[in-house]
């Protein structure tokens, strides 16, 4: 066969195998109604020395929020709370004191737009006020009070491919801090229960602070 129209050949099968893959893996907005999951599973750990001893503060955020996409726009579709928990460890020279886990329901609200398959979302999230009994071992024997977590609100924004699965992760970058937060795109046929169990953590938060 003629070497130019071999080449020629093999031009044409990668320009057609790409165009394949392409089609595959393009993110396309729906043309009507359609419901997702976004699935939460952050966790963060703060970690300080000081002087007196040393405060470690494990907190989670876990669950899915469902979201309704649609030519008109994204809302909330189903279950809009996630779980988060907070654990402490407190140790000095002559207590080691260990909480109870904190647990909250933050609220998420959605809105945002699809287009050119991508998701513009923003988020904003509700964090109540939260509590924990913390027991302390002493010296002079230990004892026991509640430690209070304010509440607060943040609000963000989210762009994912419109594509199942779609996952983001990231690091945190704060003073004294480590940890992930991730956030995961699940197509469903209808809104999620809103009693939808949360996701389980990667971790258990408590092993984070003691490893």
């Amino acid at each position: 066969m003629n070497r130019h129209i071999l080449t020629g050949i093999l031009f044409f099968l990668c320009i057609c195998c790409l165009g394949t893959v392409h089609h595959v893996e393009a993110a396309v907005c729906p043309t009507s109604s359609s419901y997702a999951i976004i699935n939460y599973n952050h966790q963060r750990l703060h970690r300080t020395v000081g002087d007196t001893g040393s405060m470690s503060l494990a907190f989670g955020l876990s669950g899915p929020v469902g979201i309704k996409i649609s030519p008109a726009g994204i809302v909330n579709a189903g279950n809009n709370t996630l779980n988060r928990t907070i654990d402490l460890v407190h140790i000095t020279s002559k207590c080691d004191c260990l909480a109870d886990t904190a647990e909250s329901r933050v609220t998420v609200t959605v809105t945002g737009t699809c287009a050119n398959g991508i998701l513009n979302m923003q988020l904003h999230e509700v964090y109540p006020d939260s509590s924990a009994l913390v027991t302390c071992t002493c010296d002079d024997g230990g004892g026991q009070y509640t430690q209070l977590y304010q509440g607060y609100t943040l609000s963000l924004n989210l762009k994912m491919d419109y594509v199942n699965g779609n996952t983001i992760t990231q690091p945190y970058t704060c003073p004294d801090c480590s940890g992930t937060y991730s956030y995961r795109l699940q197509f469903t046929n209808e809104p999620p229960p809103s009693d939808a169990l949360p996701l389980v953590p990667l971790a258990p938060l408590l092993y984070l602070l003691l490893r």
